[in-house]
């Protein structure tokens, strides 16, 4: 075997293993605290989560411009005092924000909702030095680190989850969700605290002065700013319908809406294993490479995200035993779920892709039209419908749009013949709809697997099996 390729697979394996802990975290606390806390409080926890999705566009995209700074740059040849230097400059301007945030929770009159901005201004702190050092780790490949952090956080969370548990167990009453909150925002300080003993060689000792890298940070920021908007617009694309849910409908309604998506979590931790690995890899690989394996890596994508969705059968059954309240999140998530395999697509490859080729900027002008479209189609979906349905449905319609606009470029560019993907995609999401609407989840359940089998065997005979003819 090549020994790239070897290294590849044995960091991809590294990942998988820390990400297969965060399954399991996300698992427990998944259904541990809408267990736990009271429907309002979930709501709270999720509106949280919500908005620290946020705080890494407070790194300025120093970040990201290291990432493409950086990016296939081994750690030995790193310059430990310019690193120095850009950390203690990373540090002030993470202080300078959470003093800004800190303000304005003064302002808020909700006490609900100024705990949640004074944990935000702890959290963005912390998250971010994280997301600092573990994007060091995945450009310089330095997986065993990184995945030791993930292993770390996902105990931390399972030994949280498990506590609250035992708590509402024992009081038999429902658990403050500022206990969850609280456990969220220590977890990041722990983990934060961990990667600066582990990358010392890079924090510690003489740096250059911060008035001589002043323009280097200027420099990575004009440098990782598209791709940070980029990021941002991904973000705002997967999340706009829960944006609008959680403004314009009642928190409980929304904790209904969030538990939907909070499912979708143990499917997508697994497919940020393959998007952790890739971006390093594919920088050190040629165009050449890269035209001639798109089209098999999107079709390796949807094969396994529709083949993972069939947890949606034995997931109903054990909402409608273990968590009765939230069954109503059912119809929400059975019409989000098939469009993770799309979402999968663009965020987990065709970003990637993007990113390598170093075409941030069409990827975000790309993005900013999609963020239009999905801004028009929500609203246009909550006046004509008022309710939360519609909305997911809007959502589904501008993740398919999303697909074709991004994939646009590869067809001009490489001449890639989508059809084959998008007849797949199309198929597998009927096969899904109209098995999903059987009341007998068993017998829907067969039926589904039967389908996605049988397609994914007709479409792609030759890649998973490895036939040249």
């Amino acid at each position: 075997m090549n020994p790239r390729c070897k290294s590849t697979l044995k960091s991809l394996a590294e990942v998988i293993f820390s990400n297969t802990t965060t399954i399991i975290s996300g698992i427990i606390v998944g259904f541990v605290i809408p267990k736990v806390t009271s429907v309002e409080g979930y709501g709270f926890c999720k509106t949280f989560s919500l908005y620290i999705a946020y705080t890494g566009l407070l790194s300025m995209g120093i970040i990201d411009g290291i990432v493409l700074r950086y990016g296939g740059v081994d750690y030995s040849d790193y310059d430990c005092p310019l690193f120095r230097s850009i950390f203690r400059w990373y540090c002030l301007i993470q202080a300078f924000f959470v003093i800004i945030v800190l303000s304005i929770s003064a302002y808020i009159e909700d006490e609900n909702y100024r705990f949640i901005i004074i944990a935000l201004s702890i959290y963005l702190f912390f998250a971010n030095l994280t997301g600092y050092f573990q994007q060091i780790s995945q450009i310089t490949q330095k997986f065993r680190e990184y995945s030791a952090s993930k292993v770390i956080q996902s105990i931390i969370r399972i030994v949280g989850g498990l506590a609250l548990l035992v708590l509402y167990l024992d009081r038999g009453e429902i658990v403050d969700y500022r206990l969850y909150i609280g456990i969220t925002t220590a977890e990041y300080v722990l983990i934060s605290i961990g990667y600066i003993i582990i990358y010392r060689q890079i924090v510690f000792g003489n740096a250059e002065s911060l008035k001589k890298t002043k323009t280097t940070m200027v420099h990575l920021a004009k440098t990782g700013w598209p791709l940070l908007i980029a990021n941002l617009c991904v973000i705002l694309i997967l999340s706009l319908d829960r944006q609008l849910v959680n403004l314009v409908f009642p928190n409980s309604e929304y904790a209904v809406y969030a538990f939907a998506y909070n499912m979708l979590t143990l499917i997508t931790v697994a497919t940020s294993a393959v998007s952790t690995v890739l971006y390093p890899a594919m920088k050190r690989t040629n165009e050449i490479f890269l035209n001639s394996n798109f089209s098999k890596y999107i079709s390796y994508i949807l094969i396994f995200v529709y083949g993972a969705i069939v947890v949606y059968f034995p997931l109903c059954k054990f909402i409608h035993w273990f968590l009765p309240q939230y069954t109503s999140s059912l119809p929400i998530f059975r019409v989000v779920l098939p469009g993770l395999a799309i979402s999968s697509a663009v965020s987990v490859i065709m970003q990637n892709y993007y990113k390598t080729l170093g075409e941030n900027i069409i990827f975000f002008k790309k993005c900013l039209l999609i963020l239009l479209i999905s801004a028009g189609l929500n609203i246009a979906a909550y006046m004509a419908f008022r309710n939360t349905l519609s909305i997911s449905i809007a959502s589904i319609v501008t993740i398919i749009i999303w697909y074709l606009i991004s994939e646009q470029y590869f067809v001009e560019c490489y001449g890639y013949c989508r059809r084959n993907n998008i007849i797949y995609f199309i198929i597998l999401m009927l096969i899904f709809y109209i098995t999903s609407s059987i009341s007998n989840l068993l017998l829907a359940g067969i039926l589904y697997v039967i389908g996605y089998i049988s397609f994914s065997t007709v479409f792609f005979r030759r890649i998973l099996f490895n036939v040249n003819k």
